[in-house]
Parts: C-alpha cells; structure tokens; sequence
C-alpha cells in the first residue's frame, strides 16, 4: 500500500475539489475551503459513506495544500518508490521532505505508511505518534496506526487506535466486521 494508495484504500477520494458557488454576477466563484478542524467536525458527523468519502478528500487537500513544490516532488517520488517495491528508498524520500517541512503533519502520517511498507513497524509508531500530536483527529493517521499495531501484534493498541477511527467516521466501511475481529482479538471470547 503506497502513500495515496492508502489514502484510496480507506474510501478518500483524493481528485476531490471543494464546491463552488455562484457569484451575484452569475459566474462561478470558488467557494471558501472551511477550516480543517470544521471539516473533521462534519466528518465525524457525516451521515452517509459518500459524503464521509468526499469530506476526506477535501481534509487530505487541506492538508496537502501546506507542501511546497520541492516537497511535493518528493513525495511523489516516495509514492512512485512504492509503486516499484522500494520502501527503503520511498522512507528515505519522505526523510528529505521532513527536512524541508517538519511541521507539516501529513508528511509524519505518509513516512509512517513508508515506514510500514519498509517493516519498520516501531519507526511507524513513533511518525504516527508525532502526526497524531499534531492533529489528533486524523482518521487516516488512526487507521494506519491501527494497522500497524495489528501487524506489530499488540491487539489492545490496535482496539485503541480503531476506537478513535470510528469516532472520527461513524461510516467506516466494513466497521462492524473490523470492531468484531479487533474485540476478539484484543479481549478474547465474550462470557
């Protein structure tokens, strides 16, 4: 799973724009994006999954739109070092990019996923521990750390991490299913 793949696995539509609304004058006019932190209050209150999914789509552009041009390159040189199975060279891109931005949050969440991919699984928790300290109320950033822990073994923290994800989107698909697994898993058989 690459950078944007992940972003694609979990239902986000990344080509997502934000609406637009009619100027007296009758010509379209580009909307004002709300806030980041209005967009996952809405999320966390989405009541269909297309809605939930075109809300993330503007979340992970607001979170995107803070890269500069160097740093968007080499992103996308780790999402296409991914692409052709290399994690290794994929995390060291993202290392260049966190030299530039450190404190773009969604650069600590995407060298994580690098870092998963690479089975750097404790470097993965601590970049999600950082992304998360940042903004907290990244369902992205909660999903991929549930992950982890689940590869990592640890069922409890996976329980965790699965708990905020379900808060912050109530129309996870396939959550009934997921929380089922993960409560065995972390608990074991009901009495």
């Amino acid at each position: 799973m690459g950078l944007p793949s992940v972003v694609a696995a979990h239902g986000v539509d990344r080509h997502a724009a934000p609406p637009a609304i009619i100027a007296r004058d009758g010509r379209d006019k580009p909307a004002a994006e709300p806030s980041l932190d209005s967009l996952e209050t809405e999320l966390a209150h989405a009541a269909t999954a297309r809605g939930a999914r075109d809300l993330q789509g503007r979340i992970e552009q607001q979170r995107l739109k803070e890269l500069a041009p160097t740093t968007t390159l080499l992103v996308r040189r780790a999402q296409d070092d991914l692409d052709a199975q290399r994690p290794l060279d994929a995390v060291q891109d993202m290392d260049d990019a966190l030299l530039l931005q450190p404190e773009v949050e969604v650069l600590w969440r995407n060298r994580a996923q690098a870092r998963l991919v690479a089975r750097n699984l404790d470097g993965a928790v601590a970049d999600l521990g950082v992304a998360l300290h940042h903004d907290g109320r990244d369902v992205m950033a909660w999903k991929i750390l549930e992950d982890t822990e689940e590869q990592r073994g640890d069922w409890q923290a996976a329980w965790k991490a699965w708990q905020h994800v379900l808060q912050l989107d109530p129309t996870t698909p396939d959550a009934d299913h997921e929380t089922q697994k993960l409560r065995l898993k972390a608990f074991g058989q009901p009495t």
